[in-house]
């Protein structure tokens, strides 16, 4: 079994990604896939880590979101860094008080010329983005409040934690009384609570060894002199020793030297870090087969790769849009497609094969069978995405805001059960038993369907710069989406000649007997609405006995009632009590052209009487769009999908009047 499976608990106790070679704590990405496979169903995760290698601790949290059970964190000292990361994959997320976990940028550090350093500068840019998406979807923060608390180095008891999504909940009391990660340098940390700046200061005086990842934090000399309490010289002295022992005692850790080499390096320097870090470059050039020479870095490529891709993707959004393109993504503003599709080739270290427009063509539009987030036709389907997103929201109906939202899980028929009301609580006379209560209910069924066109961009729009024809597709599509959805819910209510759908009593929506239909049709007035209000306070429950004194929210008129609403609803300044227009401020107006134009209804808040449920498969509350090469056409295919269904759920806080 696992060593890091204790009681049927994972302890993920120490350095995340290596293991410390003093004290055996830490544990690695690999050892936590090994025992995450001999556990099942729900997990209890330990945690308790001053932080690590920051890729390591992604792949961590990546392994543990993707456990088949329940995944409950439970923070037994610290979590900080790279641990921090790890936590946010839990289901629950339990944090006992006297507990800490924190969030910064990830830091790292660069031997060699200018263009490894900005490399390394741009890898550590993408991961500090990727890492505060993970901490934004899990708090619900935005990315950008997210990014400022990891630029602050933000430290949080359990109740900051709590109230800013990083845990689900604080218990008073840890199960065991666990001391943060000792073997962690703490004073590497620009803001760490004094205390662990002690436990680390405590550990070094004993002349343990420790584990710190990220360099310590540069200082700038301040501008004004201030006399600083200078200890004696040999106490500094002695005091800067330790310190350049620790450090080198950490670097030979995270070059994975064994104690011996270790040692040998601490007493051939006396103190000197600069010779140290030669001789454990010296020592890692030895146990390269290519003789410390950089040939290739996959990682930093990949990074670089996803940059050029996202900062291309925001300049064909704006390019589609018709917008300026912002931040970094201006830089491509003007470039040619055929220009974007090189770079992105080029940062993925492939060879551009040729310079002839109609073979780099070709090879771009092919990229796509690697089915890299850096392909172009990948990179094209996601801004192509957002611009018919932002299509179809602008088409949406206002009928969607009559309804309630359900996700679907599959494509079968969906049921909408409905109870009455609880009967009234009776008296209970002394010595008498209390009696049970009955109650209705009534069903009504609805599905999700797919809804689904396709279309393409050719080899030869890219060949020709032109993109006019592909963003007018995709506005159409997006339109089309929202029109689909405006459509099914109008052909509810339009049912029947506007009486709406049977329901399960096999009565339509409205009707006479239902008390949900004016008798006689009239015009849109202050009097025919005050009409429709009393037979909407007058609904009684499925018991038909409860009043339910329901009250509309929403006056739906088609588009030759759009003035006459906006009346009804407008605020006066009335100068006689006849003239108070009781409706000013309590109905909010829907105009849908698709309906009848001189009906009119009236609609209760869906919150306190649902009258239309609309769903979409698997929460996709949106049209969502595919892509793949070109098999019919020769350049890249597209597939707009819409996964949609809405149904009636009942017929009680809805009103209807035919107009005249």
């Amino acid at each position: 079994m696992s060593k890091l499976i204790v009681d049927g608990e994972l302890m993920l106790y120490g350095p995340v990604g290596f293991t410390d070679f003093w004290d055996e704590s830490g544990f690695t990405s690999s050892q936590v896939i090994e025992a995450l496979a001999e556990l099942s169903d729900d997990i209890v995760v330990r945690l308790n880590s001053g932080g690590g290698i920051a890729m390591e601790g992604s792949a961590i949290h990546n392994a543990l979101k993707r456990h088949d059970g329940r995944v409950i964190v439970k923070i037994d000292a610290i979590a900080a860094s790279a641990a921090s990361l790890i936590a946010m994959a839990g289901d629950e997320i339990e944090m006992p008080l006297g507990t800490l976990l924190m969030i910064h940028e990830p830091s790292g550090m660069t031997l060699g010329p200018a263009d490894d350093h900005r490399r390394t500068a741009g890898v550590l840019e993408t991961m500090t983005g990727v890492f505060a998406q993970v901490y934004a979807e899990r708090t619900g923060l935005s990315e950008k409040e997210i990014r400022q608390m990891m630029k602050d180095e933000t430290w949080m008891a359990p109740q900051d934690a709590l109230a800013n999504g990083f845990a689900t909940s604080v218990s008073e009391h840890a199960p065991t009384a666990s001391r943060a990660d000792a073997a962690f340098d703490y004073r590497t940390y620009a803001k760490a609570p004094d205390r662990l700046k002690k436990l680390a200061t405590e550990r070094k005086a004993m002349g343990l060894p420790m584990v710190a990842v990220a360099p310590a934090p540069h200082k700038r000399k301040e501008v004004t002199m201030t006399e600083p309490n200078v200890a004696p010289a040999d106490d500094q002295a002695t005091a800067k020793v330790q310190d350049v022992n620790s450090r080198i005692y950490q670097l030979c850790t995270i070059a994975k030297m064994t104690l011996a080499e270790a040692n040998n390096i601490v007493l051939d320097a006396k103190g000197d870090l600069a010779k140290a870090q030669r001789m454990i470059i010296n020592h890692l050039a030895d146990q390269d087969p290519m003789g410390g020479r950089v040939s290739h870095n996959p990682m930093a490529d990949s990074n670089c790769s996803v940059m050029v891709a996202r900062d291309i993707e925001d300049a064909l959004y704006a390019r589609i849009a018709g917008k300026p393109a912002q931040g970094r993504a201006s830089e491509w503003q003007g470039r040619s497609l055929l220009d974007m599709g090189a770079a992105l080739l080029e940062a993925r270290g492939e060879r551009v094969i040729s310079r002839n427009r109609d073979r780099l063509a070709t090879q771009i539009m092919s990229s796509g069978a690697t089915h890299s987030t850096s392909d172009f036709p990948f990179v094209t389907g996601n801004a192509a995405n957002r611009f018919l997103l932002d299509a179809y929201r602008a088409a949406e109906t206002p009928l969607k805001q009559l309804a309630r939202l359900r996700n679907a899980a599959n494509f079968k028929a969906m049921t909408i059960g409905r109870m009455s009301e609880m009967p009234k609580l009776e008296e209970v006379l002394e010595g008498a038993e209390i009696t049970y209560g009955t109650r209705s209910e009534a069903k009504e069924t609805y599905r999700v369907k797919t809804y689904a066109k396709m279309f393409g961009i050719s080899r030869e729009a890219l060949i020709n710069d032109d993109l006019d024809a592909f963003s007018d597709t995709l506005r159409a599509f997006g339109q089309a989406a929202a029109q689909t959805e405006a459509d099914l819910i109008a052909d509810l209510l339009l049912d029947n000649n506007g009486l709406g759908p049977l329901l399960d009593d096999d009565v339509t929506l409205f009707a006479n007997a239902r008390g949900n239909k004016a008798v006689t049709p009239s015009a849109l007035t202050i009097s025919s609405v005050s009409a429709g209000r009393k037979a909407m306070r007058d609904q009684k429950g499925l018991d038909n006995e409860t009043p339910l004194s329901l009250k509309p929210q929403f006056l739906i008129v088609g588009s030759d009632n759009e003035t006459t609403g906006e009346q009804i609803i407008a605020a006066i300044t009335p100068s006689a009590t006849e003239e108070v227009n009781p409706f000013s401020g309590k109905l909010s107006l829907l105009v849908e052209p698709r309906l009848e134009d001189a009906a009119w209804r009236l609609f209760a808040s869906p919150d306190q009487a649902p009258i239309l449920e609309i769903a979409y498969l698997n929460g996709v509350q949106q049209p969502k769009l595919e892509t793949r090469e070109g098999w019919n056409t020769l350049g890249t295919e597209f597939r707009a999908i819409l996964d949609f269904g809405c149904g009636i759920t009942g017929w009680r806080g809805a009103y209807l009047n035919e107009g005249e």
